[in-house]
């Protein structure tokens, strides 16, 4: 762990606990007790805490007054939004999903909204499943059969999940089968990305900690711009879209060795459905003027 990062984990407990003992943050960061208290000693001259025998208070600050703390996260749609858009698309994606989950499984649900729409169609089944999602947690909070463990961290009421030193530092405890996730934007010059850096970091944790990685992906995701890099498309294992236009593309991930799965409406569903629509306008059309 960088200096940085253990700075901001430090913080991190301490906004939380309120008090920290050296050897505390010696065990937790894997450092020297002599190298725990120099790190104490640099955040308190930073103002952030205090520090006494064998350990450290959190420093409580007035309105105005700078201090150090973790950077807040602005980049990127609500939770809500997200779950808005796409709905059918996102559904399809999670059924076709549920084909890779087997009893017993190790799951791993980033806090996206396509993991939320694979949460809720998961079986009251023996499964574990890690996430740092408000929303997962309270779904599976009703399948007596799935074992839910909450990754803690920063909150963000913006996105309504955890991320953060505490989230990352957790994952690196568990080995996990499947991870399932989803991103902002893909593409074969930028890979796969993120809205801001605070998730595209933990999401690098994620497929860390993972053995097998799937990928959920509407096809609003691909060409996207989007902020920071996750990965290369060549790191995950399975992509599973709604619909895969660019031929190009398909064949770089082939190259990758990326398996590919379309879940688009069957061609009965789209006849059923522009059937539907042309009898909804041959009614409009029928109806008497004003």
């Amino acid at each position: 762990m960088l200096p940085v990062e253990r700075h901001r984990y430090i913080t991190e407990i301490l906004s939380q606990r309120g008090r920290i003992l050296v050897q505390e943050v010696s065990q937790l960061c894997r450092i020297s007790l002599e190298t725990a208290r120099r790190d104490l000693a640099l955040l308190e001259k930073r103002g952030v805490l205090l520090r006494s025998h064998g350990g450290a208070v959190f420093m409580e600050h007035s309105a105005g007054e700078k201090t150090y703390v973790p950077s807040q996260i602005e980049q990127g749609e609500s939770f809500r939004d997200r779950s808005n858009q796409s709905p059918d698309s996102k559904t399809r994606i999670a059924k076709r999903a549920l084909q890779l989950i087997n009893p017993g499984d190790c799951l791993l649900l980033d806090s996206s909204s396509s993991s939320w729409f694979l949460a809720r169609q998961l079986p009251d089944i023996q499964l574990v499943v890690l996430t740092n999602s408000v929303h997962i947690i309270q779904t599976l909070a009703v399948k007596a059969n799935v074992r839910v463990i909450g990754l803690g961290g920063e909150y963000s009421a913006k996105y309504e999940d955890f991320v953060g030193v505490l989230a990352e530092q957790m994952l690196k405890e568990f080995v996990i089968n499947k991870l399932f996730f989803s991103c902002h934007g893909i593409s074969h010059e930028g890979g796969i990305r993120e809205s801001n850096e605070h998730h595209a970091r933990l999401k690098q944790q994620m497929l860390l900690s993972s053995e097998h990685k799937i990928l959920l992906a509407d096809a609003s995701k691909f060409g996207r711009r989007s902020f920071a890099r996750i990965c290369h498309y060549r790191e995950i294992d399975t992509l599973i879209t709604d619909h895969l236009e660019d031929e190009e593309f398909r064949q770089e991930l082939a190259w990758s060795n990326v398996n590919v799965i379309e879940v688009s409406p069957s061609p009965l569903q789209k006849k059923t459905k522009t059937a539907a629509t042309a009898r909804q306008l041959r009614h409009i059309t029928d109806l008497p003027g004003e």
